[in-house]
């Protein structure tokens, strides 16, 4: 029996609101990556600034942005800021700005509700009328960074949650900035350095370090002595900074790498390392800080560019991407082949509207982890939206393989899910195609796959087709 109009239409809907989901994620995810670098490749306030406002400009719609720092224990000034009556302002330790540094920040619906804010002139205040402001730590002095609108209560809840992801990064900036500017004084900065800071031979024993070192990963001043830097680096890691040794003994060029180092309590941290050469003493003195918070971040805005968010399966995208690479690995390895599996799970809108989206949520995390158990390490399971998933059955030649690879998803379903207290049977139907058809593109595969799925749809719950020219959805 073919799916009512309705039902087709609301699966349309879910795709399209998927799909432009994905795309959002990937756009700000793109245009955070590309604003880190930015950050990274700063080598003053002004430039650094810029670079803050344009990344967050790509995550949070503001009119102006500044940068407080503490300049002692009662007060708070500008360092940055794109607005002009702001850079001569000063303001106090109030209730928001607790909060804020306290690690929480505080959307303002009205300006002159807030006390830090109420003690500005009017002239500074006259075109806000709500602000954002956001803690940056790892500064030794206190600093936030406050972007401002026009409009009342134009910054809520969902500004907030992207501040709170934003937040490492810029925090991350201004530290970094930091280092630049102290670096210029060696042995003040060697002192007082919040980075691990150290003199070594080439050989990477250490000839001075200071107390961050122990701080950060850890150790004892006796097991930095005893040990070669080369000791404390991931065993991935090590040869990469080995080879930056040598080119920098052969050419006396400072260079930068970053890598993990193990702490005490067998973790490890990434450190980003600058070398430089004291060519006459034969010794590298390095100046490392601790970027395991932005690497971190950038691996997460990685991993979710290419992945659902409810399920943790490939999306679309990368599923697309993975197919176009099978595609033309099978063009060159005339015996390489592999089958795509197409499937829309039966009754799936009738148990998300009865039971509600949280229980169709779960059903849908549990039905991934399930089609994760019915495939191989090599195989790829992705979820294109809705209740529609696809698998990358790799180095697959003939239908019975892949029919095989149905007949036990139908296996691994069948069990009925126990969600919020309720026991749900699921089924689903699944469309087979080959790349024997020998397709020219990803997206004629997937369309083949979807025609067979829609005609195992139409035979019945539980059902495969595997597509043919003949077959018709």
């Amino acid at each position: 029996m073919s799916a009512k109009p309705e039902q087709l239409l609301e699966t349309l809907l879910d795709l399209e609101r998927s799909r432009q989901r994905e795309h959002d994620l990937r756009i700000e995810s793109e245009a955070l990556l590309e604003g880190l670098r930015s950050i990274t490749d700063a080598q003053d306030t002004e430039t650094l600034f810029r670079a803050l406002v344009k990344v967050l400009h790509s995550v949070i719609d503001f009119e102006d942005a500044f940068i407080l720092q503490a300049k002692n224990g009662q007060e708070i000034v500008p360092i940055a800021s794109t607005s002009e009556k702001i850079k001569n302002t000063s303001w106090q330790f109030l209730s928001i700005f607790n909060r804020v540094l306290a690690g929480q920040p505080v959307a303002t619906f009205d300006v002159d509700q807030a006390p830090e804010w109420v003690q500005q002139p009017l002239v500074v205040r006259e075109d806000v009328k709500s602000a954002l402001h956001i803690g940056l730590t790892g500064s030794r002095q206190a600093a936030i960074l406050v972007v401002t609108h026009p409009n009342p209560r134009h910054f809520g809840a969902a500004q907030v949650k992207q501040a709170k992801r934003f937040a490492p990064l810029a925090s991350q900036a201004l530290l970094t900035l930091e280092l630049q500017r102290a670096i210029t004084q060696r042995d003040r900065f060697f002192q007082l350095s919040m980075d691990l800071m150290g003199i070594v031979s080439f050989d990477g024993y250490f000839k001075q370090f200071n107390t961050v070192w122990g701080d950060i990963l850890g150790y004892s001043d006796d097991d930095l002595n005893r040990k070669s830097l080369l000791d404390f680096i991931h065993p991935d890691d090590r040869t990469n900074f080995i080879e930056t040794l040598d080119q920098l003994e052969n050419t006396g060029a400072q260079l930068l790498i970053e890598c993990r180092f193990q702490c005490r309590t067998r973790g490890y941290r990434w450190l980003s390392c600058s070398l430089a050469d004291y060519s006459d003493e034969r010794l590298c003195y390095i100046v490392a800080r601790d970027v395991t918070d932005r690497v971190l971040a950038e691996q997460q805005l990685e991993h979710d560019a290419r992945h659902d968010p409810l399920t943790g399966l490939y999306n679309r995208a990368e599923f697309m991407k993975r197919l176009n690479y099978a595609l033309a690995y099978a063009a060159r390895q005339p015996r390489y082949g592999f089958a795509l599996l197409y499937l829309d799970l039966d009754r799936f809108k009738i148990i998300n509207d009865t039971l509600g989206h949280n229980v169709g949520d779960e059903l849908l995390r549990e039905v991934s982890r399930r089609l994760l158990n019915a495939v191989r390490k090599i195989d790829i399971v992705a979820r294109l939206g809705g209740d529609e998933f696809v698998i990358l059955l790799m180095d697959i030649t003939i239908p019975e393989e892949a029919e095989r690879v149905a007949q036990n998803i139908y296996k691994l379903l069948a069990p009925p899910m126990i969600l919020q207290s309720n026991a749900i049977k699921v089924s689903a139907s699944i469309g087979i195609t080959l790349s024997t058809i020998k397709y020219q593109d990803a997206a004629a595969v997937l369309h083949d796959a979807d025609i067979a799925m829609y005609a195992a749809k139409s035979n019945g719950k539980s059902q495969y087709v595997l597509f043919h020219p003949g077959v018709h959805g």
